[in-house]
C-alpha cells in the first residue's frame, strides 16, 4: 500500500516539470523555451524570400516601384508620372506606401531599385506578422499559421519580378487590422467603467479607422476585404450588444473616408486608376524579348536619370524608369495622365519606329519630347543619325543616343 495517495500527496518544494504543462483545453502545452514551429518556419521563409527579392530583376510591378521611388527623391511634394517626363496631377502611385518609401531613399541616398528590394523583405515581415496574430485570435493550434506559409512561398516564388508590393503591404495591413479589430470587439468591460460593453475605446476607433485609410489609399480592391472582415469581426465577436458601441465604430469609419480624401497626392474616393493591361492605349509589348530575366544593366549603366527613352520594349520601360530614366511612352499609361496626351506620345512612337517615316518627322519627334536615346529590337532599324552605345545579346536589342545636331 503506498504511503500517499495521488489525492493527498505531500507537497513538493521542487520545481514544477519544465517538459510543458496541460492546456485550459486539455491538450499538452509545448515548454515555453521552444520556439513555436511557425516563428522557425516563417523566419527561414523571410530569409529566403528576402534574399530572392533582391535579386528579382526591374521587371513590372517591381521596375514602377523603383520608379515611383526615383521620381520621389527628385521632387518629395510634386513629382512627375513613374514613367513619363510630366508633373504628377493625380497620379494614385503616389500613397502613403511610395512616400514612405521616398522619404527612405531621401534619408538613406539608396537607390529605387535597393529600396524596393528592402521594402520587399519589409513586407514579407509584416505580412507574416499578421498571420500570425490573426490565426492566435482565431485559434490556439500553433500548426494553423504554418499552414499559411506554403502557398505563400510557392506565389513568391514563382516570379518574384512580379511581385506587387503595394498590394502585398496592403493585405499585412489588413491581417493586423482584422487582429487588432478582433480583440477589441471582445474585450470585456473593466469593472471600473461605469459604461458596460463600450468597446472599442475611442482611440482603438481612430487607431482603426486610420489604419483603414492607409489600406484604401494604397490598394482599393484589398480596402473592400478589410472593411468586409472587421464587420464580420465586430458582428460575431462582439460580447455584448453591438448597438452602445456603434457610435465608436462609426467614427471609425468617418475617420478612414477622411484619411483617403484629405490625402495632398490624390483623392483616394475619386483617384482614376491604372486601367488593365487588356485595355491599355499604349505600345504593345515587343514580341521577342523576354518579359523577365534581362536585367538590362548593359543599357541603364548609359543612361543618366531623368532623360527620355523611346522604345516599345515593356521589359526595357520598367528596368529604364526604374533606374531613373524617362520612356516617352508608357506600355501601361498611368490612368492620370490625360488622354490626349497618352494617344499623342503613343503614335509618336509608333511614328518613328515605322521604317516609312522621314528622318525629318522623325526630328521633329525628337525635339519635341527631349528624346536623347533609343532602345530598339532586332526587328528595328536604326534611324540616321543615331549611334549605337550598347547592346544586348541575350534578347539582340541595342541602346543608340540620338544625335542633337
Amino acid at each position: 500500500m503506498p504511503l500517499f495517495s495521488a489525492a493527498s500527496a505531500p507537497p513538493s518544494d521542487l520545481p514544477p516539470a519544465t517538459t510543458g504543462g496541460d492546456g485550459p483545453d486539455g491538450t499538452t502545452r509545448p515548454p515555453l523555451w521552444l520556439p513555436s514551429p511557425y516563428l522557425v518556419l516563417g523566419g527561414l521563409v523571410w530569409a529566403v524570400l528576402s534574399a530572392v527579392a533582391w535579386r528579382a530583376p526591374l521587371c513590372c510591378e517591381a521596375g514602377l516601384q523603383a520608379a515611383v521611388v526615383e521620381r520621389l527623391r527628385v521632387n518629395l511634394l510634386h513629382p512627375a508620372f513613374p514613367m513619363t517626363d510630366l508633373p504628377a496631377v493625380a497620379s494614385a502611385h503616389y500613397s502613403p506606401y511610395a512616400l514612405l518609401q521616398g522619404l527612405t531613399a531621401r534619408a538613406t541616398g539608396l537607390s529605387g531599385p535597393s529600396v524596393v528590394a528592402v521594402a520587399a523583405s519589409v513586407n514579407l515581415l509584416l505580412l507574416l506578422t499578421g498571420i500570425g496574430r490573426l490565426t492566435r485570435l482565431l485559434t490556439p493550434n500553433r500548426w494553423v499559421p504554418v499552414l499559411v506559409l506554403v502557398p505563400l512561398a510557392l506565389i513568391h516564388w514563382a516570379d518574384p519580378a512580379r511581385w506587387s508590393a503595394p498590394s502585398t503591404f496592403a493585405v499585412a495591413v489588413t491581417f493586423h487590422l482584422w487582429a487588432w479589430t478582433g480583440h477589441a470587439a471582445a474585450r470585456a468591460a473593466d469593472p471600473g467603467d461605469p459604461r458596460p460593453g463600450r468597446t472599442p475605446r475611442w482611440a482603438e476607433a481612430v487607431g482603426i479607422g486610420v489604419l483603414l485609410g492607409l489600406v484604401l489609399l494604397v490598394h482599393p480592391p484589398t480596402a473592400v476585404g478589410a472593411a468586409i472582415g472587421c464587420l464580420a469581426l465586430i458582428a460575431v465577436r462582439t460580447r455584448t450588444r453591438i448597438r452602445p458601441t456603434l457610435w465608436r465604430w462609426a467614427f471609425g469609419v468617418v475617420c478612414a473616408v477622411t484619411v483617403a480624401a484629405l490625402w495632398p497626392y490624390y483623392n483616394g474616393l475619386t483617384a482614376p486608376r491604372t486601367p488593365p493591361e487588356g485595355r491599355t492605349t499604349g505600345p504593345p509589348a515587343t514580341e521577342g524579348v523576354r518579359a523577365a530575366g534581362e536585367p538590362y544593366a548593359w543599357a541603364t549603366a548609359y543612361v543618366p536619370p531623368g532623360e527620355v527613352v523611346l522604345t516599345d520594349s515593356r521589359p526595357a520601360m520598367y528596368a529604364l524608369a526604374g533606374h531613373g530614366a524617362y520612356v516617352l511612352a508608357d506600355a501601361l499609361p498611368d490612368a492620370g495622365l490625360a488622354r490626349t496626351e497618352r494617344r499623342e506620345r503613343s503614335r509618336a512612337v509608333a511614328a518613328y519606329l515605322d521604317t516609312a517615316t522621314p528622318q525629318a518627322r522623325r526630328d521633329g519627334i525628337t525635339a519635341r519630347y527631349g528624346v536623347r536615346w533609343l532602345l530598339l529590337t532586332r526587328f528595328q532599324r536604326l534611324p540616321e543619325n543615331a549611334t549605337v552605345l550598347a547592346f544586348s545579346p541575350a534578347t539582340g536589342e541595342v541602346l543608340a543616343r540620338v544625335s542633337t545636331d
